[in-house]
């Protein structure tokens, strides 16, 4: 499965050692998806950021294997779980210091960058592993097969990654600079989405061929999103409100 149209510690001491509680951007957003699986991320107390796989009914079955000190990098684990989940020959079952059973899940260069929960009986923790398999396979078909309001992350013909957001009727009324890999640029919807809520964030220009378009800038004055050119001033203002309503509705993961 192609996913680039997008667009735990491994025993049960250092589980309980992690800072796994939600407190991100994403997590208040992942309460209200419903009938898929989807990630959680969320930076920890420790200021590492930590992901969770969870099914469709919010049950977490599979976290991040540690935390990574960049949201950036956390997204990147997210894209290795996707590139590798649904392959059964990159899971390893283990024993658990108690004597229970769970799973790790490697990329391909042999890193764990993920594991399960622990379960009484080595089968359960089979059954998990396949469970697992077949949440990923659902999260990559529905991003496969999204349409209305959604980011969507892509290459282009130069090798870099860009991310349109579109609106519920298909629109594109966002697109992005180029980023240097998919993470980045996954990254880069987050920071639409935290930023593009703030009137005082977006910056209005009259075109060099006529018309207006906006950007919308980061706290640190860089552009991460641009429109089209809208004919008029007032559309271009009228783009800026949609946007702005549009962004807290949109699912990022």
């Amino acid at each position: 499965m192609n996913r680039s149209i997008l667009v735990f510690a491994l025993a049960l001491v250092a589980l309980a050692g992690c800072a796994f509680e939600s407190g991100s951007e994403s997590a208040a957003s992942a309460a209200a998806v419903t009938g898929r699986p989807y990630f959680d991320l969320f930076e920890g107390s420790d200021g590492d950021w930590y992901f969770n796989l969870k099914a469709a009914n919010h049950e977490t079955i599979l976290r991040s294997a540690s935390g990574y000190a960049t949201r950036t990098g956390a997204l990147n684990a997210i894209l290795s779980v996707l590139d590798n989940g649904e392959r059964e020959e990159r899971f390893e079952q283990r024993t658990a210091a108690n004597g229970e059973y769970y799973f790790v899940l490697d990329a391909r260069n042999g890193r764990t960058i993920a594991v399960s929960e622990t379960y009484i009986s080595y089968a359960n923790a089979h059954r998990g592993m396949l469970a697992v398999i077949r949440n990923v396979g659902a999260y990559l078909d529905f991003m496969a097969s999204r349409t209305g309001a959604r980011f969507q992350v892509f290459q282009g013909a130069d090798d870099r990654f860009y991310f349109s957001l579109y609106a519920g009727n298909g629109e594109i009324v966002l697109q992005s600079q180029g980023y240097v890999d998919e993470a980045s640029a996954l990254n880069g919807t987050f920071s639409v989405a935290a930023n593009g809520v703030h009137a005082e964030r977006f910056e209005l220009n009259e075109a060099a061929s006529g018309g207006y378009y906006f950007n919308l800038r980061a706290s640190n004055g860089r552009v991460i999103g641009t429109s089209e050119v809208y004919t008029t001033r007032a559309s271009a203002e009228r783009g800026i409100e949609a946007v702005m309503a549009l962004l807290p509705e949109v699912e990022l993961l």
